[in-house]
């Protein structure tokens, strides 16, 4: 396969866009993190203690071999302290190429949420942990700052030898009774011993799928290959000389070009006009982005493996690229488009003579 997919050096100016958030509680109060930095999300393990901590990192957790800093947010937020329980969760999060632990009470979801609605918090805090405030479906939620977090703390960097290979330390917050300390520690020695193939994947989003239109037709993607979406009126697409009419544009993405794909070119779908609703989903999978353009954003959904038909007949073209079916009510059919197929398709790519 030869040549790139299509890009520009022109200039386009990019207005306001959606992007997916993980939303979480700590003390039955609600927060989001952007999800494209969650890389994993584990159960609360043992931790182990080091004094050269500070007083916010609770312990180092041993994750195949990699020592991570774990935070504890509740302490930047000036929380009283709560003895953890079973069902806490630590995600891993990757900042400034680092990676590093937040002890959250419970995960939620996953939403879109509008960077330009960010409210500022109405009084100034002690910590810069929280930028600001969302309201979201008749709640609240607190953007948690997990770039403020890690340029603010003093990053430990520690070796193997100044790590115990045994996982036996439970800190004053872990429950003290012999079965919940047994539990917690089988876990930390589950997650040093653990082989695990490194991908992109995240762990909570393996169920979760975005749900389009195509016209009359139904189709979704795996969430984790989505970085963000965004209305087509918000954005100035621009239109490119030369290139094969399913290339629609490309649009500028805080500084990355992206080009923007027409997939029901492929999928032998009518192409409609575009309209209000129309929206831009922006993929990434391996090191290559590229825009789809759909008719409509309907939900995110939790798919389990149980409800997806694997046996799709290849007679049409279109099935080309759907790896599952999943029946609806009203024996409708929402087709799972396989971004993984449609990007070794050599139309995408443009010789570099053109």
């Amino acid at each position: 396969m030869t040549g790139d997919i299509f890009g520009s050096t022109q200039l386009i100016r990019h207005k306001n866009h959606a992007e997916l958030f993980l939303i979480f509680t700590l003390s039955e109060k609600t927060y989001a993190i952007q999800a494209e930095k969650v890389v994993e999300i584990v159960q609360l393990p043992a931790l182990t203690v080091v004094e050269r901590l500070p007083e916010h990192i609770v312990g180092l957790l041993n994750l195949r071999g990699q020592i991570i800093s774990v935070i504890d947010p509740s302490r930047l937020l000036g929380m009283e302290p709560k003895e953890y329980k079973a069902d806490y969760q630590v995600l891993i999060v990757n900042c400034y190429d680092k990676k590093i632990g937040i002890i959250v009470h419970s995960v939620n979801d996953v939403v879109q949420l509008d960077r330009t609605q960010l409210e500022p918090l109405p009084y100034t805090p002690k910590e810069k942990v929280i930028s600001g405030i969302y309201k979201h479906d008749d709640r609240l939620i607190a953007f948690f700052d997990i770039s403020a977090v890690m340029q603010n703390t003093e990053y430990v960097e520690l070796e193997h030898s100044e790590i115990k290979d045994e996982v036996n330390v439970i800190t004053d917050y872990f429950p003290s009774d012999e079965t919940s300390k047994i539990k917690f520690l089988k876990r930390a020695e589950k997650l040093q011993k653990e082989i695990r193939t490194v991908t992109d994947d995240l762990n909570y989003q393996e169920n979760y799928f975005i749900s389009f239109s195509l016209n009359s037709e139904t189709y979704c993607i795996n969430l984790r290959f989505v970085k963000e979406i965004t209305k087509l009126k918000l954005v100035n697409l621009a239109p490119v000389p030369c290139v094969p009419e399913f290339i629609t544009g490309i649009i500028n993405l805080r500084g990355e070009f992206i080009t923007i794909v027409d997939i029901k070119h492929f999928l032998d779908i009518t192409k409609t006009p575009t309209s209000d609703k129309t929206k831009i989903i922006v993929l990434k999978i391996s090191d290559i982005q590229l825009g789809i353009l759909v008719d409509d954003v309907f939900d995110i959904e939790n798919i389990p493996n149980e409800k997806m038909n694997l046996n799709v007949q290849n007679k049409y073209e279109k099935n080309k690229y759907t790896s599952a079916e999943i029946l609806l009510p009203g024996n409708q059919v929402m087709s799972v488009f396989d971004i993984k197929k449609f990007i070794e398709d050599e139309r995408l790519f443009i010789e570099d003579s053109i």
